[in-house]
């Protein structure tokens, strides 16, 4: 069945837009200004976004185009001389589809199996970031989607919900801190700053559309807003093939045609400074 959409702008295409333009800024961050932490700093605000959304969304159905987007990004990182693992975000977005409503049904029992199941996805989440982008850190996100979604199957009271996202949003930040050692403690506030606000605005969200805002922008303005929400996919696969094919031609010594490693080089340095 084709899904029909709104021709009014939505809440998801405000909110896809704001992670997709969070995502290019870090993704341009790490081609061209990898010395320049603010560029990630900021761009790592997207992913919470695109955990959620996987929670929060009604279909469990992963397409054709989400697995082929997913092998091209996968090609395009061998030949512009990066690595294999960790595989690409779009790997454990589609795990986290699938596993999701396995997941909330053993977490959203007592306060004890959200406790239990929230460190069982914080302990594999460092194993689990050698293989995928994240890691089970993004099944957190997915969850707290979930439970926004369906109040309903949430059987105990808010302050459980609230130590969980809390404790997500911590989790995250510090994982991601530790991988940015050139991280200052401004940058590092702002992160934390930054993570709580996109928590916050999740934690409201809901569907709606917005007929007058739509006609106020003009079809042109509304158009922008659609793409980013309505085809992020083909914008973050799009996004990813340019900016590597650039940075293959303009970097040479980062960016090595067709000299691909297992695992990137930073990660090495990553676990010699935690160990």
């Amino acid at each position: 069945m084709t899904k029909v959409l709104s021709k009014d702008l939505t809440t998801y295409d405000f909110l896809k837009s704001i992670a997709v333009i969070l995502m290019v800024i870090d993704h341009i961050g790490f081609h061209f200004y990898p010395d320049e932490v603010w560029w990630r700093v900021f761009g790592r605000l997207c992913v919470p976004i695109w955990f959620f959304l996987i929670g929060y969304a009604k279909t469990r159905e992963i397409p054709k185009t989400f697995w082929l987007g997913a092998g091209i990004l996968v090609l395009s990182s061998l030949l512009a001389g990066q690595y294999l693992f960790p595989l690409n975000i779009l790997f454990v977005l589609a795990a986290a589809r699938f596993m999701i409503d396995g997941i909330a049904l053993r977490a959203l029992r007592t306060n004890e199996t959200l406790a239990g199941m929230f460190f069982l996805l914080l302990l594999l989440s460092f194993p689990s970031m050698f293989i995928v982008e994240y890691g089970t850190m993004g099944l957190l996100f997915s969850l707290f989607g979930y439970m926004v979604r369906n109040p309903q199957a949430v059987p105990f009271k808010r302050f459980p919900v609230f130590v969980f996202i809390s404790g997500t949003a911590l989790a995250y930040v510090v994982t991601q801190g530790s991988m940015m050692p050139k991280l200052s403690v401004d940058q590092f506030t702002v992160l934390m700053l930054g993570t709580i606000f996109v928590c916050m605005l999740l934690s409201a969200f809901q569907p709606l559309t917005f007929p007058r805002l739509t006609r106020i922008l003009t079809p042109a303005g509304a158009g922008i807003f659609k793409i980013m929400g309505r085809h992020s996919l083909a914008v973050y696969v799009l996004h990813i093939l340019i900016l590597r094919a650039v940075s293959v031609v303009m970097f040479p010594e980062r960016f090595r045609f067709l000299e691909w490693t297992f695992f990137p080089r930073e990660m090495a340095a990553y676990l010699e400074s935690v160990f």
